[in-house]
């Protein structure tokens, strides 16, 4: 019953990214590889967008299904039709048996990358973080400290002079990993004493490379974390 159910999440050349046969057949393999050790991947519930009425989309970056790589259990599988929905934290895969969106099994993953190169890793909850959902954190950079984000869409509502505009809106909210556990990003004038750095010479690397923390922020938090990196090795 377990592979009659997983058989759900297939692709064969029904699923329209890379439709040669030979892609296919090496699709189907791989499945039968996760079918094999992990028959209770898929949940066995079809997904439906739910919020249809909003402008946009529910997924991170693109509302396309593309081919991406997924681990679970520590095992790796490459060219797995993915898509990433940050309004609910679901990663979904595609049923060619059904011709349907599926819901992946979040317990079961241990991260996943997508087509544009986008890391995802499970992570334990943050203290006080309200929004860790299933626990996908996207990485950014690791080390002594990382950093991660965190990336959902909540409802926008916007007035205008005719109607009421109702739309997604994404919030990105960034981690640093410190003695293993995430820890929110604090405002702006505790960040260096966070990171452990002196203040003074990193705002003058920071403005030698022409980096605002308002219009540069994940550049700039990255640009810190491999400063403090660097100085700890």
């Amino acid at each position: 019953m377990f592979r009659a159910i997983f058989m759900a999440i297939l692709l064969t050349g029904s699923f329209q990214v890379k439709g040669q046969e030979s892609k296919s057949e090496l699709l189907v393999g791989k499945y039968e590889e996760i079918i094999q050790f992990f028959p209770e991947i898929n949940t066995g519930t079809h997904y439906i967008e739910e919020n249809r009425s909003l402008d946009g989309h529910p997924f991170y970056l693109s509302a396309k299904m593309d081919l991406g790589a997924i681990t679970i259990a520590e095992n790796h599988f490459e060219d797995v039709p993915l898509q990433y929905d940050i309004w609910e934290d679901w990663v979904i895969s595609f049923s060619s048996a059904f011709h349907q969106r599926m819901i992946l099994n979040h317990l079961k993953i241990d991260s996943f990358k997508l087509n544009d190169s986008s890391y995802f890793v499970k992570k334990e909850k943050p203290n006080d973080f309200l929004f860790h959902r299933n626990g996908f954190y996207r990485e950014i950079e690791t080390g002594e400290i990382g950093l991660y984000a965190k990336h959902r869409k909540q409802k926008k509502q916007e007035t205008s002079t005719i109607e009421l505009v109702r739309s997604y809106e994404e919030v990105i909210k960034y981690f640093f990993e410190i003695e293993g556990k995430l820890v929110e990003v604090p405002k702006k004038s505790k960040i260096f004493e966070t990171l452990g750095m002196a203040k003074k010479t990193a705002k003058k690397e920071l403005k030698a490379l022409g980096l605002r923390y308002k219009k540069n922020r994940e550049t700039y938090l990255r640009t810190l974390v491999n400063m403090s990196n660097n100085v700890q090795q």
